[in-house]
């Protein structure tokens, strides 16, 4: 197995997990990417980060059973390609839900209660800060969540009983279940146009690229609040900053975001209305053990003969002939969902 890149201090929990199952772990994170890539050419497992791996890469990648992310996304990975290889992309879908619907919470209260701004005033000597820059009550607003899988369930459950109204829309939960959380399923333009606050929770697919755009921002009520800790491009970033330019919402607590690391040079960082973070929802301890361990785990089963509990590409066991041996873990519901909407079933 060759870890091509990762930027972790430490990758002994993965060869701990890897050597006991009688493999050979392979740290090729500090090489040129070149170097690393020839490891890769004859691996039987590959494990990335952020590196974007490309279809031109997974030609090359001749022996390889799975190529696993660290993270919940696998946007950075021609998934496509890989399914066309015979190769499983497999992630790890639930390592952060408890931190990221956390970071979700913490943003939109502090964008609520102006925290930042009102910090950065009190810490130059002001006083009274807010007689020219009225704060509104949180009780009896509408929150409406795009995206209700564990993290966005999770924002839900954790703001119950804090007397907000839940929208939410998601083509793949059921209204039954949503219902059992206290949220209610609605098409995505009447989310927009009934929420006061706004936080994204969706992948990031064809269909949710610019989800959030010109169109849709102009359905947005003037005092709303949009937060942001799923994918950067869930939202067009120029369109986000002329709607702020223009006064069409209040603010926005953003995490993740189009180009990242975030450009020193972009507005978006000198922006009164916006609360920004390094895209670190994702981060504690604990996740980061978590996140390490289950995706060493996902490799030892497919290189042991078995399947992986989440994958990104399920279409590619039909390629395999081994869906009908695949049970998914309750992880990751939206990815075999996909695969029977796009008529992927099982022969």
């Amino acid at each position: 197995m060759v870890l091509i890149e990762h930027g972790y201090s430490t990758v002994e929990h993965e060869r701990r997990i890897i050597s006991a199952a009688g493999g050979e772990f392979i740290d090729a994170g500090s090489l040129p990417l070149q170097e690393a890539l020839r490891f890769c050419q004859e691996a039987d497992a590959i494990l990335c980060r952020r590196l974007g791996i490309t279809a031109a890469m997974i030609k090359e990648f001749r022996r390889c059973k799975i190529l696993v992310r660290y993270g919940v996304g696998t946007d950075n990975v021609d998934v496509e390609a890989a399914t066309a290889a015979g190769i499983i992309v497999g992630h790890v879908p639930s390592y952060c839900v408890d931190e990221v619907s956390t970071h979700a919470i913490a943003l939109l209260l502090a964008c609520v209660r102006k925290l930042v701004v009102t910090n950065e005033k009190v810490q130059r000597g002001a006083w009274d800060v807010h007689r020219s820059d009225p704060i509104y009550r949180l009780a009896g607003r509408t929150l409406g969540l795009i995206g209700l899988g564990k993290i966005g369930g999770a924002v839900a459950r954790k703001l119950h009983g804090w007397d907000l109204q839940m929208l939410a829309t998601d083509p793949y939960v059921e209204p039954e279940r949503a219902q059992a959380i206290g949220v209610e399923l609605v098409p995505l333009e009447t989310l927009f146009r009934n929420s006061d606050y706004i936080s994204l929770h969706c992948p990031l697919l064809p269909e949710t690229h610019h989800l959030v755009n010109r169109e849709s921002l102009t359905l947005m009520r003037p005092g709303a609040i949009l937060v942001n800790t799923a994918r950067g491009s869930v939202v067009d970033t120029s369109a986000l900053l002329r709607a702020l330019d223009e006064g069409r919402f209040a603010g926005a607590g953003l995490d993740v975001f189009e180009e990242e690391p975030l450009p020193s040079t972009s507005p978006l960082r000198r922006h009164p209305a916006v609360i920004l973070t390094d895209h670190t929802a994702w981060y504690s301890e604990e996740s980061q053990l978590q996140l390490q361990e289950t995706a060493a785990q996902e490799v030892v089963r497919v290189c042991t003969g078995g399947l992986p509990l989440s994958l990104a590409n399920p279409e590619v066991l039909h390629r395999l002939g081994r869906f009908r041996e695949w049970t998914p873990s309750e992880e990751a519901p939206w990815q075999l969902k996909r695969s029977v909407l796009r008529q992927d079933k099982p022969r």
